[in-house]
């Protein structure tokens, strides 16, 4: 039975408009209820290009939750993703003037971590602690106590652009949504599938959009990394466009059904067949080895330039629990083995975490399914934690307990 109110998500995605309906329960999951999606208009790169389109697509999954599902909602928590998305590494310090680290030094470090003065055109989405440090020293569980004259403390800021985000706001006011707080969607559908203990023994969250990228590096149970690609399925379905010289239709077409990002021995002696443009057309076809060497290729130089980025803030080798993919992605064959011979580690399709209920009664029960869902999951689950969501100071008090069991 739920506890508390319905919470609602909006994602505003290249290829799909989406809003979902959860109710919170007093366990900390939250049963989704209700998912309304359509395919976006007036969207590129998770942004949007035209207001009229994109808030047509806000009111028409609106009204297919009033008619489908029974709800009305008037306010929104908003995924926000795209290339407008940066993180910016903070390192702040504090003189000691006592010789050693009291209350006093660990309440004072964080006030000034949370001053990140991001200029006007800068939305802050999310701030998390990384690791204290006393002076050559680093990666300190709980500095109270200890001798030094320097305290030291790494955070993460992931911040949006103003402007794109009131783009989104402006939308959904439009279609009588209210946008109640703006969230990064990489750490959303990180949440939806990612376990403490993945957090804790090290977890890269890969989550193949349609115009773009995101991904999330947990170390030691902490975000150590995140950025956002502009490159997504949208690029596949251009790069088989111009390979194959049809139209942008018969690419995706040709992705989802027949495509796969592993090229194998017998890709050479298949061919595929191209849909026909319109009933009476004859139907063409094509090499499934040319195919797949498109999207390998694609999917290849994507995965290469975040391991490259990984390997640049010496992650790659702490991610013990392996790396987890999420988004519409998700669904391209064979992309996990592709993914792992690119960073040389376990790769699985992410499946919801236990605290996220109901989704499979309504999407239904395909893993892959599922995974297309993790940001608009997650989103949920953080709207719903809201509430009682500790701030930053209080993250930065504790971030370590887990780890250690203190």
């Amino acid at each position: 039975m739920s506890l508390s109110s319905p919470v609602a998500g909006l994602e505003i995605g290249t290829s799909r408009t989406v809003i979902a309906i959860g109710e919170p329960h007093g366990d900390g999951s939250i049963e989704i209820t209700a998912v309304g999606a359509i395919p976006s208009s007036g969207v590129r790169k998770s942004q949007i290009i035209e207001m009229t389109q994109a808030r047509y697509s806000i009111e028409s999954v609106l009204k297919r939750l009033e008619e489908q599902f029974g709800y009305t909602i008037g306010h929104a928590s908003l995924a926000v993703s795209g290339p407008q998305v940066r993180t910016t590494m903070l390192n702040t310090q504090w003189q000691l003037e006592r010789g050693f680290v009291h209350d006093d030094d660990i309440i004072e470090i964080n006030a000034r971590a949370e001053e990140t003065n991001l200029p006007p055109e800068r939305t802050q989405l999310e701030l998390q602690p990384i690791a204290y440090g006393l002076d050559d020293m680093g990666a300190i569980a709980s500095p109270k106590g200890m001798n030094g004259n320097l305290l030291k403390l790494r955070s993460i800021c992931i911040h949006g652009a103003t402007q794109r985000i009131n783009d989104a706001r402006a939308a959904a006011n439009a279609a009588k949504l209210e946008i109640t707080q703006p969230c990064f969607a990489g750490t959303c559908a990180a949440n939806a599938v990612l376990t403490q203990q993945n957090k804790r023994e090290g977890c890269l969250s890969i989550d193949l959009g349609g115009g773009s990228t995101t991904y999330t590096a947990w170390i030691n149970g902490q975000l150590a990394a995140a950025g956002v690609l502009g490159v997504g399925g949208d690029h596949l379905n251009n790069d088989i466009h111009t390979a194959f010289s049809i139209s942008i239709k018969q690419a995706e077409q040709l992705k989802t059904a027949a495509s796969s990002a592993v090229i194998s021995e017998e890709d050479a002696s298949q061919r595929v067949p191209v849909p026909a443009p319109m009933p009476g057309f004859k139907a063409a076809s094509i090499s499934r080895r040319a195919l797949n060497t498109v999207v390998n290729a694609r999917m290849q130089e994507l995965f290469t330039i975040i391991r490259s980025k990984l390997d640049e803030e010496d992650l790659l080798h702490h991610l013990d629990a392996g790396i987890v993919i999420t988004g519409g992605g998700a669904a391209l064959s064979r992309v996990d083995e592709l993914a792992s011979s690119v960073f040389g580690t376990r790769v699985r399709i992410g499946t919801l975490v236990p605290e996220i209920q109901g989704l499979a009664k309504i999407v239904g029960d395909d893993p892959r399914e599922t995974a297309a869902y993790a940001t608009i999951s997650g989103l949920l689950l953080k709207a719903a934690a809201e509430e009682s969501r500790p701030s930053f100071m209080d993250s930065v008090t504790g971030m370590f307990k887990g780890i250690f069991g203190k």
